[in-house]
């Protein structure tokens, strides 16, 4: 009598394991875990193969860069502004609150594309006129390569500059500006560009680099 009961609490107890066995499958559930989440990667973009980075590298590198240009003369506001590459000579006017009613238009080529550290003066019709500035000349230097056909860098007349047209030429301060000013108020007009090496502080060097930016008419 015991032994039977005995062995019916044996069968018993191998059932119950036998089924606590059969419920534990901690491969499968992790399995199907590891599915599930692979799913949800794929769906948001996160795959293992660096496919998330590069697109976001690509999103980088199609932003715009970012240009520095100053303009000056017959603006509201003259200054130094951050503009986009790709941007033209009318989104530096428009950045600097646009033109005053005196600029002229004729000497402004404001489609002109802009180039970083690009130089732009905006000209009065009084002064283009003092100057004999065409509409095919432009009053703007550093703009991008290979626009030599849409914007020409006008030259500044030493004859009839005044102090703001000639703070324009490279390496020529207010100070510099007025040393020229004055040597030709004593001596007359400048008979060619290389006498300007006549002005004090004006050398060899300082000629080579405005050279190209200045004329005698």
């Amino acid at each position: 009598m015991k032994k039977g009961i005995y062995t019916g609490l044996i069968s018993a107890l191998v059932l119950l394991c036998c089924a606590g066995c059969e419920r534990k499958q901690p491969q499968v559930v992790w399995e199907s875990y590891t599915e599930q989440d692979e799913s949800a990667a794929e769906e948001a973009g996160l795959v293992a193969d660096g496919t998330e980075t590069l697109q976001a590298q690509d999103v980088m590198e199609t932003q715009p860069q970012k240009i520095f240009v100053d303009i000056c003369g017959a603006v509201q506001r003259p200054g130094v502004y951050e503009l986009e590459e790709g941007m033209r000579v009318c989104d530096a006017v428009e950045a600097a609150g646009g033109l005053l009613e005196n600029a002229d238009l004729a000497s402004l080529n404001q489609a002109a594309l802009l180039a970083d550290a690009a130089k732009i003066y905006v000209y009065t019709q009084e002064e283009a006129a003092q100057q004999g500035i065409s509409a095919l000349e432009q009053s703007v230097t550093g703009v991008s390569s290979g626009q030599e056909s849409s914007a020409v860098a006008v030259k500044v007349n030493i004859n009839t500059a005044d102090i703001a047209q000639l703070c324009t030429l490279s390496g020529i301060g207010e100070s510099r500006a007025r040393d020229i000013i004055a040597y030709r108020e004593a001596n007359g007009a400048f008979q060619s560009t290389e006498e300007i090496m006549n002005v004090s502080g004006i050398k060899e060097a300082t000629f080579q680099k405005i050279k190209d930016e200045i004329a005698v008419r």
